[in-house]
């Protein structure tokens, strides 16, 4: 490279290295983990207790009824404990629970716990930003969609510390608590489980980031998300009334996609649908090889991808052009 023109102001030229995207999405993503974890008191309290009521539910699994005299097979001790520990972040009004479960447990604490937990983190990521006009200074360094994928990023950063580290580490206390459970065989759980908690995340981390991206107040996107949470699981369930038969309404409450995807991923055939909000429960048998499965896949698409869809909107597409967009994506894979 000349450069002479340069060196005529006596200058230096770049010298230095150019990370690709992927660097700069994970930088943007750790960055602003880290902030939004050091400045709030309450993330701290709400992992705490997370990992509180973890820690005593294995206490008792291990110590239990289950730690002597084990008459069922010890995998499958292992893998009901572990899905059902996970599906408790997934309960918030509805219980979705197997036909084979004698006393199914209806537990919303792990669920608010863990939404409370990705608002509290995720509000801001962009709303702040707006407030601040921080935007302008991340418009000048690098692209939007670049700039997006790093805020998402740091919402499922957290996300996996939340729901996927604590599933992990459940996993291997029941390996060392559970007496003749075959870690070969244990090992498509966990990683069902994992596959599950992603789903989860994702679902939730682009419906909190689409309030963020559309107020520049990280009160009004944390109260905004949550209610609509609190809406979407308490309208949809109590309109069901006593129908006591499938409908596709159940599918717009997204814990109750994400409850029975869980079972489905397990290799249950069918559920059962707990409405607990009206004064004389309902329950729904729901057969998964019928139309309650066939429609789960794509209730549960739609709703990511018209989030997603907004966020995009919101973050990027209105600021460019969509022939300059998809030149940025192309330019992006082969830079």
């Amino acid at each position: 490279m000349d450069d002479t023109y340069v060196r005529k102001f006596e200058l230096e030229p770049f010298a230095g290295s150019r990370q690709g995207i992927p660097w700069r999405i994970w930088t943007i993503s750790w960055f602003n983990f880290q902030y939004q974890w050091n400045r709030s008191r309450a993330l701290k309290i709400v992992v705490a207790l997370i990992f509180f009521l973890l820690l005593l539910s294995n206490i008792m699994i291990l110590f239990g009824p289950y730690s002597s005299g084990i008459t069922l097979d010890p995998n499958t001790v292992l893998e009901d404990h572990l899905w059902g520990n996970v599906r408790k972040f997934v309960r918030f009004q509805v219980l979705i629970a197997a036909p084979d479960e004698i006393d199914p447990v209806f537990d919303t604490g792990y669920s608010i716990l863990f939404l409370i937990g990705l608002i509290l983190m995720g509000s801001g990521l962009i709303s702040d930003d707006r407030k601040n006009r921080m935007d302008e200074i991340y418009d000048s360094k690098i692209n939007r969609y670049v700039y997006l994928l790093g805020k998402f990023g740091s919402l499922v950063l957290f996300g996996n510390v939340l729901l996927v580290f604590p599933s992990l580490i459940e996993w291997v206390l029941l390996l060392v608590g559970i007496e003749g459970v075959d870690i070969i065989q244990a090992l498509p759980t966990l990683i069902g489980v994992i596959f599950f908690a992603e789903i989860v995340i994702l679902s939730l981390t682009v419906v909190i980031l689409s309030f963020s991206s559309l107020f520049n107040s990280r009160i009004y996107s944390s109260i905004l998300a949550f209610g609509f949470f609190l809406a979407i699981t308490s309208v949809f369930s109590s309109g069901i009334g006593n129908n006591q038969a499938f409908t596709p309404l159940m599918y717009l409450d997204l814990f109750t996609v994400l409850s029975v995807f869980s079972f489905l991923l397990q290799g249950e055939q069918s559920v059962i649908y707990y409405d607990i909000t009206n004064d004389i429960p309902t329950h729904i048998i729901l057969d998964l090889t019928k139309e309650a499965g066939i429609l789960l896949l794509p209730f549960l698409l739609a709703f990511i991808f018209l989030n997603c869809f907004l966020c995009y909107y919101r973050v990027v597409w209105k600021f460019q052009s969509p022939l300059h967009i998809i030149w940025g994506i192309i330019r992006s894979i082969f830079t």
